[in-house]
Order: structure tokens, then sequence, then C-alpha cells
């Protein structure tokens, strides 16, 4: 089990949390904040801590909660022992892209994107399809990205490549801070996601059979 799931603390490091905060106080964003993918909700509450009361934004969560059991509780408990209502929380137990389809038809917009979701290539890549919902100005940022990731690292630099209305703009460890320069369109496609599962396959049977090869 997750040591989060006990814990509850976040699964970023100590440095990577502190420039997500130092970015949110900077920035104040008045639109919505989505998180996909929240463990034990450890990062949301300090994201959440960067506003006062008064003039916090709307969260909103992305999350399956199948990490670990009773996930979703644990959230909770977490924001209410931090002083946080768990209920000014928009959760949405369910899968990325199916929630994004959603998300699309009742004309949702972020100022805000924090990406912490499955590392597999293919679902890295459905989740760069939240950034259509990003305002120009806004910020996504991607954990895990590095090579340990390879996933991760493969989808958000395809992306950027074929984007140029996104721009990297700092890397604190595996912390990527991406800003949405103007508005696009078609940031993920069929053929985005039919490539990165075929992909994402190739990697998995590729490594299988280095490891069955291992001496």
């Amino acid at each position: 089990m997750r040591a989060s799931s006990t814990t509850l603390a976040p699964e970023i490091s100590d440095n990577e949390l502190a420039r997500l905060v130092a970015l949110l106080r900077a920035e104040r964003f008045k639109g919505a904040h989505l998180e996909i993918g929240t463990a034990a909700g450890g990062t949301l509450r300090e994201l959440m801590r960067a506003y006062p009361d008064e003039t916090r934004p709307r969260f909103v969560v992305v999350d399956p909660m199948t990490y670990f059991p009773d996930q979703l509780a644990k959230v909770r408990r977490n924001l209410g022992d931090a002083g946080l209502d768990p209920g000014r929380v928009d959760f949405r137990v369910a899968k990325s892209w199916p929630a994004l389809g959603h998300a699309k038809r009742a004309g949702e917009t972020f100022s805000f994107i924090f990406v912490d979701g499955a590392h597999k290539l293919r679902y890295v890549t459905e989740d760069l399809g939240w950034a259509g919902l990003l305002e120009p100005g806004g910020v996504v940022c991607f954990h895990d990205y590095g090579p340990a990731e390879r996933g991760v690292m493969m989808a958000v630099d395809r992306f950027l490549a074929h984007h140029p209305n996104y721009a990297a703009v700092d890397r604190v460890e595996r912390l990527l801070i991406v800003r949405k320069l103007a508005a696009g369109r078609g940031e993920v496609s069929l053929w985005d996601r039919v490539r990165a599962s075929a992909i994402g396959l190739y990697l998995q049977l590729a490594a299988g059979t280095r490891k069955r090869l291992a001496p």
C-alpha cells in the first residue's frame, strides 16, 4: 500500500510543493483549479491553503479513487483535519478521459491544472486533453517529468513540440511548469491517443522481453 495512504502526506517533494504554492500565491488565479490524480490529497491540501478562505477559487479533483482502499474518505479527512471544507471540492470519481468529455460539454474552463495521474504514455496523453480547457495565460503543471517516468516525458515533450502556444517556463526536480500563451485547438486527437497506446504497448512488450532475457 502507498505510504501516503497512512501518512496523508503529499507525493511530491518539499521543493516541488514550495514552488507550486509560490506560483499560486504570485499568480492569484481566479478561475477554477483542477487536480488530476490526488493520492491522499496532501498536495491538494497545500494548494488550497495557498489561498485565504475568502478568495479561494473552486477546486476540482478528477481521480477514479482506486489508488488504495477508502481513498476518497481519506482525502476528505485530510482536508478536514487541515481546517478545509471537503464539501467545497468538486470530487469527480472517474477516469480522466471520460471526465474530460463531460467537462467539455459543460463548457468548463480552468486557470490552473496539476497533472499527477497514471504515468503510462497513453494516460498522460489523455490527461493532456484537459489543456484545451485551460484559459490563455493559465498554467498546467506535470509531476514526475523525467527519465524515470518515460511515459510522462514522452507525452509532454511531444505535446510541447506540436503546440507552440504552450511554453515550459520552469522546472523544479520532477515538476514541469507550462504556461498557455494563447488559445489553440485540437490539443489531443484520436490519432494522438492511438499512437500513444501503440507505443506504450511496444514499450511494455520490449521491457518484458529484456527482463526475460536478462541473466
